[in-house]
């Protein structure tokens, strides 16, 4: 009997049946109408007077606040600093975090005495308030940009460590024994066994940490900077510039949405393995 025949089969391979897939222009256009729908609702609802538009801004408000900063910039910096300056920072952080997270991670998998010796002070930093660094790491590094580096990277690293970790001890070890039965070294074993199966986990990981990464470098910058997006926000929520402030939140949902966009774009690129038998 053919798979045609067998509804069951494509399920059992971890496949979605085709009728649940939806083109990627029919994505597009579904999340393009959600959007629009939306705008026109809270265009609506502040044109209506259920909620007062000093407080709420609507979009046209921001559109005009958004061309006005796009053109003379705010407070002596222009958008794109503040974008830079996000941006910057965040990255920052992020590739510090990945680039000792993800060998410490590998290593603690593949070694019991070096998950031994990191395992507690990982799992320790991982749950803690990344903000609860922030004061410490003023009086050390003081105000520059050090010390937002630093914050970006202590919340990154355990994230990116944990789940390196984990990618590796979820390897079946059929894989690893039936390398080492042909005759591959350890070196060979890690490079074309532990590696290849590690890596989606490790994308996985690398993409929560972005998130929070972005997150925590916008409270940073409430805390302390003279730029950037969070920076503009709290200077705004001091004037009560509601539409500025509706900026600087639009401009940050849309450049994590975009950072995730290119770390997924990356994970397809480099593991184009996923999800396949």
């Amino acid at each position: 009997m053919g798979d045609e025949a067998r509804p069951g089969r494509r399920a059992e391979k971890g496949r979605l049946p085709a009728a649940r897939l939806l083109p990627g222009s029919s994505r597009t256009w579904l999340g393009a109408a959600s959007v629009l729908l939306a705008l026109a609702a809270w265009q609506g609802v502040v044109a209506a007077g259920l909620v007062p538009g000093d407080l709420v801004p609507p979009p046209t408000a921001v559109w005009r606040a958004f061309v006005e900063i796009l053109r003379h910039g705010y407070r002596d910096t222009t958008l794109g600093e503040d974008i830079g300056a996000t941006l910057g920072r965040a990255l920052a952080g992020f590739g510090l975090g990945a680039l000792l997270g993800v060998p410490l991670g590998l290593w603690m998998g593949m070694s019991r005495r070096a998950s031994a010796a990191f395992g507690w002070i990982v799992q320790f930093m991982r749950p803690l308030p990344p903000l609860s660094f922030l004061v410490l790491l003023i009086l050390w590094l003081g105000l520059g940009e050090a010390s937002k580096i630093a914050l970006l990277t202590m919340t990154a690293f355990p994230i990116i460590t944990s789940a390196s970790q984990a990618a590796v001890r979820g390897v079946p070890e059929l894989q690893i024994a039936v390398a080492r039965s042909l005759g591959a070294t350890p070196r060979q074993v890690f490079g074309h066994v532990v590696l290849p199966a590690s890596l989606p986990m490790i994308f996985t990981g690398l993409n929560i940490a972005l998130a929070a990464t972005f997150s925590t470098v916008v409270a940073a910058e409430l805390l302390a900077a003279n730029d950037g997006l969070g920076w503009m926000v709290l200077s705004a929520s001091k004037f009560l510039r509601n539409d500025i402030i509706m900026v600087g939140i639009v401009l940050l949902g849309v450049l994590g949405m975009a950072l995730s966009r290119f770390l997924l774009l990356l994970d397809r690129r480099l593991v184009h393995w996923r999800g396949r038998a």
